[in-house]
């Protein structure tokens, strides 16, 4: 198949080539506002005679090829400004005339809506949307600066049909019509990054700060031209270039930060600057920003899910879980640009970020389940237990000393060579991505209680149950930190690695057809990626000598009575001055190390072959992309056999032992994935979409590599935990079909339709009682592929500047929703909706923009969504609603001087998961942030 794809690329570049032999004139130039500095970006320019067009890039330039000599007419469309008519003239077939086009100067500059502000930022966005071939969603850098937005996660979330998933209350993964993560793709400058998470390949746009931003662009429909890895969508990070603007751009920002939880402070700056040397020919462009923010989170979870006794339920395990968190992130882009001639110009970006976390986690666990169920005093909201000697209760104090850092590099070197009416392009790229954890401590102290200790569960107290502790002596007990013995330490050296070289080559050329402007197009690509996940691990045996009364600490924690937690320094500083003596557990960090540790390589060979066609108000493009993927990983099968089990070849063992088995998995296959979008403009301010996509997902690298974890007793009884280099990757078929209208200037009204039917659908599973590589087991999990799910939804998008409805002059408005409904079938039947699929995800922002007052409030909330699949729809994790408000304040002085105030998560809402074994909220996690606020200044110049 390989050699099926280059022989559709060599024979398509060959035809091309021979087609650049017929010459025509063209027209080239730039669009501009009216101060002529900034290039629009997303204007039309289209022939009226011929129907041909063109976009503007991001610098406000275009060309439009395949024009015999003759007079035309250019007609330019920005949202924001009236429409453009142009008349020139191509002297030859082979002439190309130039000429630049002014949009907006009947407005002074200093009140030039166009470009600045929140109307700046709709005309932008609404431009770019309105002119692309499929279905995309625009924020730009303005846009994006009018929210309290931390990341780019948190930035994509203000998109129609995105949600994002958070992570100690702050925007990490995002999701794209309610699918998860992993089947959504991520690009900075056209350049697929990888993921520094340690399995997966959903990478977390908290690494990436939100200021370094030129533009954030949602690809919800693909081309043949596009990789074909993502069934969500695409979201594409694009930063500055030295050539978006003529002469010297700088913008400086510094704030504070505060969290109310923890009540602490912190700090963020960033400067960005472009400009254009060489009269125009070389652009450079830098962004650099740094932030340290401390905060922290209260959790309550229940562990082991509830129980049932004679219609009384309760929790099995109770944690209470604080943590205090220092984060620092950051991030640097350093692009050139360099135009040699009007027909070559070349270019080098790069984007570098680093984002580290360090985290003190305070934990207490109580084992309800091994204490003795008081059925006599329980009620039906209060269950009773009692510890005992026979029935004792364990209760763990932790503490989790952990720094944990992120990284991710992009860079790309590519250039463009015009000859003709044929356009050829290349590039070449190399992006690299880690996740570390250096010397991460988790220290565990662990009392039994057996002296009639009587503990309650009120579980009608709220969103959580509360602990209630009946007598003088069980609280005397539970909370004497000296009765708490050290259980051991384990000593984490963590590194997953992900890189990937990638090269493309691009050959287009335009031509006229049918009384309409026409392209042939065909490419090949190739990416190389290698991930590997490496475990180091150090179990110590306890310490006899240590208890918790000498390294006791308190935080603070209000969801319930926490008490005495091991303090980080001190225990730190014990474990450092006493590691010789410790016992390590050598057997037992071997498994950890090898059960845990895998290498993946992936090999995607690509070639596509697409046209398009343009003639009056009808587009249509099209065409096939051939992917070959060949994949190879390593890993450890880890058994550990109990004395007197049977093993392989019948042997009796007198003793416990552990085997190491290394196992090595390949796949090979090859996807034709075809596409169409269609666009039809019956109006110049109604447009129709319609369009057709086939795309796939591969199985993240955690799930195919083969690891295999397996427990036997003495009784010859198994459980396993396993990889499954049997997957099939996910194969999907995607309908759209939309309209969008433009009523005015500054607003629209959108609404859209999508389908996607979906085979192979991956998804953990948890087995009881099967038999798996020719053992029995009582309990497995691992990953399968569903037969068939779907997925299919509505959005709706309407954004407004009301200046012409008194009295709101300077009021925008706006609102989006995204209805989606999903279902899959499992192996047993049972029909459950997508994992991380809501059904309703909106956004409603309210915004004021007139003289030197900016003012936004945004309310973003998602439904409920399936977290964890499990043994029955009474077992399944829920993740609740959440509704979030944000508000933000800016005051311009000037055109250089602006101050800011942004307060996130106003009502302080929290993260719910819950469990409905009997139908009621079961509580699963109950996490608090609190509310946070930003102030500051920005300068630009």
């Amino acid at each position: 198949m390989k050699k099926t794809i280059a022989m559709l690329g060599t024979a398509s570049v060959l035809a091309l080539a021979a087609a650049t032999a017929a010459h025509a004139g063209s027209v080239s130039g730039r669009v501009s506002d009216a101060s002529m500095t900034i290039g629009l970006q997303g204007a039309t320019i289209r022939v009226l005679e011929t129907g041909a067009s063109a976009v503007a890039g991001r610098d406000g330039a275009f060309r439009i090829a395949g024009l015999p000599a003759g007079q035309y007419t250019l007609r330019v469309n920005y949202v924001g400004a009236d429409a453009r008519d142009i008349t020139i003239t191509i002297p030859s077939d082979d002439a190309n005339v130039n000429t630049d086009v002014v949009m907006g100067d009947d407005v002074a500059f200093r009140e030039n809506i166009l470009v600045i502000g929140q109307r700046g930022a709709i005309n932008s966005a609404l431009s770019r949307q309105r002119a692309d071939d499929g279905v995309v969603t625009v924020l730009s850098s303005d846009a994006i600066g009018q929210f309290p937005d931390e990341n780019v996660a948190e930035a994509a979330r203000r998109a129609v049909g995105v949600n994002v998933l958070n992570d100690q209350g702050e925007g990490r993964f995002v999701s794209i019509r309610g699918l998860d993560p992993n089947l959504v793709s991520t690009s900075i400058n056209g350049v697929r990054l990888t993921s520094p998470e340690a399995e997966d390949r959903q990478v977390g746009l908290d690494v990436i700060d939100a200021d370094v931003l030129s533009s954030v662009v949602i690809n919800k429909t693909l081309l043949p031209n596009m990789d074909a890895d993502s069934v969500g969508g695409n979201v594409e990070i694009e930063t500055m270039s030295g050539l978006d603007s003529d002469g010297l751009y700088l913008r400086g920002r510094v704030a504070t930060l505060f969290s109310n939880l923890e009540d602490s402070f912190g700090y963020r700056g960033s400067i960005n600057f472009a400009n254009s040397f060489m009269n125009d020919q070389l652009g450079v462009a830098g962004s650099l920003s740094y932030q340290e923010r401390e905060f922290g989170s209260e959790s309550y979870e229940v562990d082991g899910g509830w129980d049932e006794d004679n219609g009384i339920y309760f929790p099995n395990e109770v944690e209470m879980r604080n943590y205090e968190i220092t984060r620092e992130r950051l991030t640097a882009v350093l692009n050139f640009d360099y135009d040699y001639s009007d027909n070559l110009s070349f270019y080098w970006r790069n984007t570098y970020s680093d984002f580290s976390d360090q985290e003190y986690r305070s934990r207490v666990e109580l084992k309800l389940e091994d204490a003795r169920f008081d059925s006599t005093n329980s009620t039906a909201i209060l269950p009773v237990f009692v510890a005992d000697s026979n029935d004792p209760l364990e209760i763990d104090r932790d503490i989790k000393d952990r720094l944990e850092t992120q990284m991710i590099f992009a860079t790309d070197i590519g250039g463009e060579y015009l000859m003709g009416d044929t356009t050829f392009d290349w590039s070449l790229s190399y992006t690299y991505a880690e996740e570390e954890e250096p010397n991460r401590l988790d220290t565990d102290f662990r009392a039994e209680f057996d002296s009639n200790e009587v503990l309650g569960v009120n579980t009608a107290a709220g969103d959580i149950p509360q602990l209630v502790y009946q007598g003088g002596a069980t609280t005397q007990n539970i909370f004497n930190s000296s009765n708490y013995e050290n259980n051991g330490f384990e000593l984490t050296n963590g590194l997953a690695q992900d890189r990937e070289y990638a090269g493309s080559f691009n050959v287009r050329h335009d031509f006229a057809l049918a009384s309409g402007a026409a392209y042939i197009q065909t490419g090949l690509r190739f990416r190389s990626r290698d991930k590997k996940f490496e475990l180091d691990m150090e179990v110590y045996d306890d310490a006899s000598n240590l208890s918790l009364a000498d390294v006791e600490n308190f935080v603070e924690y209000t969801q319930d009575r926490q008490g005495p937690v091991p303090s980080a320094g001190q225990t730190r500083d014990w474990f450092n001055a006493n590691r010789a003596s410790l016992s390590l557990e050598v057997e037992d960090s071997l498994i950890e190390n090898l059960g845990s540790s895998y290498s993946f390589s992936e090999d995607v060979m690509a070639g596509y072959l697409m046209a398009g066609w343009e003639s009056g108000p009808v587009r249509i493009v099209g065409g096939v992309r051939i992917e070959d993927t060949d994949i190879e990983a390593r890993g450890t099968e880890v058994l550990i056999a109990e004395e007197n089990s049977v093993v392989s070849g019948g042997v009796t063992l007198s003793d416990d032992a552990v085997f190491f088995t290394p196992i090595r998995a390949e796949d090979e296959y090859t996807d034709v994935l075809p596409s169409i979008l269609a666009r039809f403009e019956a109006r110049e301010n109604l447009i129709f979409r319609l369009g057709y996509y086939a795309s796939i997902q591969r199985a993240n690298p955690g799930q195919f590599a083969p690891r295999v974890l397996v427990e036997q007793n003495d009784n010859n009884e198994f459980e396993g935990e396993f990889g499954n280099p049997d997957l099939n990757h996910l194969e999907a078929d995607n309908y759209d079909i939309s309209v969008e209208w433009y009523p005015n200037n500054d607003s629209v009204v959108s609404l859209g339709y999508f389908f996607k039917e979906l085979e192979n659908v991956i998804a953990p599973i948890e087995y009881s009682n099967i038999t798996l590589q020719g053992r029995l087991f009582d309990e497995a999990s691992s990953f399968i592929n569903l037969p068939d799910g779907e997925v299919s939804g509505w959005e709706f998008n309407y954004q407004q500047g009301l200046d012409d409805y008194l009295p709101f002059d300077g009021v925008i408005a706006g609102f989006n929703v995204t209805w989606a409904n999903s279902d899959a079938t499992l192996s047993d039947g049972r029909v459950i909706p997508l994992p991380r699929q809501s059904d309703v995800v909106w956004n409603a922002v309210l915004g004021y923009d007139q003289g030197p007052w900016d003012l936004r409030a945004v309310v973003s909330h998602r439904d409920e969504y399936l977290d964890e699949i499990r043994g029955d729809a009474g077992s399944d994790r829920i993740v609740l609603e959440h509704t979030q408000l944000d508000l933000s304040a800016k005051y311009n002085f000037n055109d250089t001087l602006q101050i800011f105030a942004d307060i996130k998560n106003v009502t302080d809402e929290p993260y719910h998961a819950v469990t409905r074994p009997d139908g009621l909220n079961r509580v699963e996690q109950f996490e608090e942030y609190g509310w946070s606020t930003v102030f500051g200044i920005r300068v630009t110049y």
